[in-house]
């Protein structure tokens, strides 16, 4: 997952800075009011736009992605009938402390309910509820990506008719145009580049692990509920697979 992102980040980032420092003037391409008036409109817009609550989700949705490790929904099959036939052998908390376990918190929390002796009825009531509750929190940090990369082309144009602005006041003096046409043309630019290279493909990374983690969860409770029941290995398995078509 991680791995992915910063591969897209550095192949496109690295694509365009190779085509800038082969411009003979490279001084155009790197301009800080330009960056201010792109990135500080997008993000005072965004803050405008959104509650807090929205940021703080896209600011942890953002995170996540660098930082949680992300399981195949055929990999949580495989551990979760693992944990079935572990479940022959030794004890709940037992379990809890494996590390594979440990790993997947949904999981871990699952089975500590069933170690706090929760009816199927409840437990599978909390662990629906705190799964929509992580769905619609990621999809709101997917909207919050989404609008900035839409309003970054927008803070563009801005600094760039505010640069032409400055060119046209300034005709009378040649060498300032040059400075006044950079401004113009390098705020379009970042604005481009920001919603074509960032905040869009963020939007887009936490909508597709937002959708592959629902459906973990979705294999995990069904997990849980069977283990509590008492099924076999084979029937929880059967019952996993599905999810997977």
């Amino acid at each position: 997952m991680k791995s992915s992102i910063i591969i897209g980040f550095i192949l496109g980032f690295g694509i365009i800075l190779v085509i800038i420092l082969t411009k003979e003037d490279v001084g155009y391409f790197f301009n800080p009011s330009a960056l201010a008036i792109t990135l500080g409109g997008t993000i005072a817009a965004l803050i405008i736009y959104f509650s807090p609550h929205a940021l703080k989700e896209a600011i942890k949705s953002f995170f996540n992605i660098f930082s949680e490790k992300q399981y195949s929904p055929p990999r949580i099959v495989d551990l979760v009938v693992d944990v079935n036939k572990s479940i022959r052998k030794t004890s709940y908390r037992n379990i809890l402390n494996f590390d594979q376990v440990r790993s997947v918190p949904f999981l871990v929390k699952g089975l500590s309910l069933i170690v706090d002796g929760v009816s199927s009825n409840n437990l599978e009531e909390i662990m629906i509820r705190d799964s929509r509750s992580m769905y619609e929190g990621n999809r709101i940090a997917e909207r919050v990506f989404g609008i900035a990369g839409s309003f970054a082309p927008m803070f563009g144009m801005m600094g760039t008719v505010i640069g032409l602005i400055a060119m046209l006041h300034r005709i009378d003096n040649p060498a300032a145009i040059p400075a006044a046409m950079g401004l113009a043309l390098v705020t379009t630019l970042y604005g481009l580049i920001l919603s074509a290279l960032v905040f869009k493909p963020i939007s887009g990374k936490i909508r597709d692990k937002n959708m592959t983690d629902s459906r973990v969860r979705d294999i995990i409770i069904e997990g849980v509920l069977s283990i509590q029941r008492g099924e076999n290995s084979q029937i929880t398995k059967e019952r996993l697979i599905g999810f997977l078509n």
